[in-house]
């Protein structure tokens, strides 16, 4: 069971606890992290300093002049805000979905106790429920509060695909026609909050297809022309994903690998399976680490596919220097894009396998060795010659120091 971070007796009454943890602690749902949301008649920013102070937490003010402040913990953050209208009734009418219109009064949960639909307790003394948002939640149902909440911060039209793909819900048909018809709204949005939403939801396991009724509904048209995806690829590459882990587990931590701020590599890589060319996705302004991914992926994916039919040893030792950062993905997007995944895992076993020979030769000579053994004067011809010296390694004919010496040395004598 998650601990708060804080006593709730440190709480004035009435102090509430709205929006997503109450939802996920209905549903019976549980993040590793908190993220908790309070909402208090007055001195929202006071208090949250106070226990900002007392708990020696983060603090910072999120808006000033709507009164919103941040405590973060070492396991969460806790929103503090002050309510918003004459009543706790009018500010849950201001959010988005039924869903995430409800509220606890925090001095119930004191105690530990334990909340959850079908545990017994009252609904109606324990819940503030004006939209019938438990309702939803039964039904498997995101609905808007209003029309204008959508309208008010169009980000909220992208947030209800990626809830309904977190929480296995259905869009009410209603809802659906709105944010559709508001879908054009996104256009106004700053790139880092698009950026941020669609990350969030093409992080969950089945963001995918959350993308994909997104897309289909014309959503994100603005931000995702249409004429530069590809569907058929982007709709394959979770369960590529997910079966290359099943079966490369060490490639787990290669998806997870942390890019930039908040956002993984599992999610520049469905981005790279969703397009076909990088220079569509300049509006989001992705991060310079992203964007290498990004454009390294589509760059050599087409070459990778060639390789597939026959490669070299020489050829693969050249393919692979460019692309090491990145090259599960190359390998997941050419599966997902119908190539045969038993012709591509001999390339993701070298990759996987620091040791391998030709994903990770190790210099037998160094330029310093080329100036003092032979005598070889610095210059650019001293690169060249090294990059010659690791063609030959790959290919089998040298595998020491001495022979690589000997190598450069027939090398030179034969040009000189």
């Amino acid at each position: 069971m998650q601990q708060f971070p804080f006593d709730f007796n440190d709480l004035p009454t009435p102090a509430y606890l709205v929006g997503g943890w109450v939802r996920d602690r209905i549903l019976n749902r549980q993040g590793k992290y908190l993220d908790l949301d309070f909402v208090l008649p007055e001195k929202a920013v006071e208090i949250a300093n106070a226990i900002a102070r007392k708990y020696k937490a983060g603090f910072v003010i999120l808006d000033a002049e709507r009164q919103i402040a941040r405590v973060v913990f070492k396991n969460g953050t806790a929103d503090f805000a002050q309510q918003m209208g004459r009543s706790l009734e009018a500010d849950l009418g201001r959010r988005d979905f039924c869903m995430n219109a409800i509220a606890l009064e925090c001095h119930q949960l004191i105690g530990n106790r334990s909340l959850g639909i079908g545990d017994g307790l009252s609904v109606g003394e324990d819940f503030i429920d004006p939209f019938d948002g438990i309702g939803d939640l039964k039904a498997k149902r995101i609905r808007m509060v209003a029309p204008e909440n959508l309208a008010d911060d169009p980000l909220r039209i992208l947030r209800g695909y990626r809830q309904a793909a977190q929480l296995g819900f259905e869009i009410e048909s209603l809802t659906r026609q709105v944010l559709i018809k508001f879908a054009p709204k996104l256009k106004s949005m700053a790139a880092e909050r698009v950026r941020t939403e669609l990350g969030y939801l093409l992080s969950i396991s089945n963001g995918s297809q959350g993308m994909m009724a997104a897309i289909g509904d014309r959503i994100l048209e603005d931000w995702l022309p249409s004429q530069h995806l590809n569907l058929e690829r982007f709709a394959k590459i979770e369960h590529v994903i997910l079966s290359l882990t099943v079966k490369f587990p060490n490639l787990e931590s290669f998806f997870s690998k942390q890019l930039s701020g908040d956002r993984y590599a599992l999610v520049v890589i469905k981005l790279a399976a969703l397009t076909n060319s990088a220079t569509a996705l300049e509006s989001l302004g992705l991060s310079r680490a992203e964007q290498r991914w990004l454009i390294g992926i589509l760059r050599y994916l087409p070459q990778f596919i060639k390789l597939l039919e026959q490669a070299s040893l020489k050829e693969q030792y050249k393919f692979f220097q460019p692309t090491l950062e990145f090259f599960p993905a190359i390998a997941a997007l050419a599966i997902a894009s119908d190539f045969d995944q038993d012709a591509i895992a001999p390339w993701l076993e070298r990759w996987l396998n620091p040791q391998d020979a030709i994903a990770y030769p190790v210099a037998l000579i160094t330029g310093d060795d080329l100036r003092k053994e032979l005598g070889i004067a610095p210059s650019p011809k001293i690169g060249e010659l090294l990059e010659i010296v690791k063609i030959a390694q790959v290919e089998g004919k040298i595998s020491s120091k001495q022979e690589a010496i000997a190598f450069v040395e027939a090398l030179h004598s034969s040009a000189g």
